[in-house]
């Protein structure tokens, strides 16, 4: 099992617009591919406007194949557009975490 962490700052008092953009279209359809989040949240204390999410996947194989299928829907594309014409973003990093040996991730 694998974990895909994903952190998006958004430039400043952006942050919710980006999460109602994201919540009425680019949630639904990664919920399609990718499945349920395993963990979905916003800074509350520390550096401000960030959301940060975690994915589980079984294996990389698992994760590029969802991935896969997702990028090329037409309708992710345009989603994916939206979003760089919004300027809603400063910055996306993305993580692959291996869980540790004593942790049960409700397998």
């Amino acid at each position: 099992m694998i974990f895909d962490h994903r952190t998006y700052t958004a430039r400043p008092n952006k942050l919710s617009h980006f999460l109602k953009l994201y919540e009425d279209v680019g949630l639904p359809m990664q919920r399609h591919y990718l499945g349920e989040p395993f963990g979905f949240f916003q800074t509350h204390i520390g550096d401000l406007s960030r959301t940060v999410h975690l994915w589980k996947y079984e294996s990389l194989a698992d994760r590029e194949n969802r991935r896969d299928r997702m990028e090329a829907d037409p309708e992710w594309q345009a989603y994916r557009r939206k979003v760089i014409e919004t300027d809603y973003l400063l910055d996306m990093r993305n993580q692959i975490l291996k869980p540790v040996s004593f942790f049960n991730a409700g397998k």
